[in-house]
C-alpha cells in the first residue's frame, strides 16, 4: 500500500478527527474512503458526459435528452452491481462498558 502525506488546514483536520471518532474509524480510513468516493464520482461524471457528447454528435433529440437527464443522477444500481451498496450509518456514540 502506498503512502500519501498531505497538509490539512486546522478546520478540516478538526472535522476529520471529529468524524473519525463518531464513525469509530481511523482518520486514514476516512480519508481513503473520501478519496475513493471522489474519484468514482469524477469517473462516472466523465463517462456520462461522454455519453451525452456522443448523443449530441448523433443529433438524436431523444437520445440527447435521456443522456443529459442521466448526467446528474447518482447511479445507485451501478453501486449495488459493483458490490458497493450504501453503508448503514453508525451510531454517533459508543456504549461504554461497565467496569467490574
Amino acid at each position: 500500500m502506498a503512502t500519501l502525506n498531505l497538509r490539512l488546514d486546522d478546520d478540516l483536520d478538526e472535522r476529520l478527527t471529529r468524524e473519525a471518532e463518531i464513525a469509530d474509524e481511523t482518520r486514514s480510513e476516512l480519508a481513503r474512503a473520501a478519496i475513493a468516493a471522489l474519484l468514482e464520482q469524477r469517473e462516472r461524471q466523465r463517462f456520462l458526459a461522454a455519453i451525452a457528447r456522443a448523443a449530441r454528435e448523433r443529433g438524436g433529440r431523444e437520445a440527447q435528452a435521456v443522456a443529459e437527464e442521466a448526467l446528474p443522477a447518482d447511479n445507485e444500481a451501478l453501486e449495488i452491481a459493483e458490490g458497493k451498496s450504501a453503508r448503514q450509518p453508525k451510531a454517533a456514540y459508543k456504549a461504554r462498558r461497565k467496569k467490574r
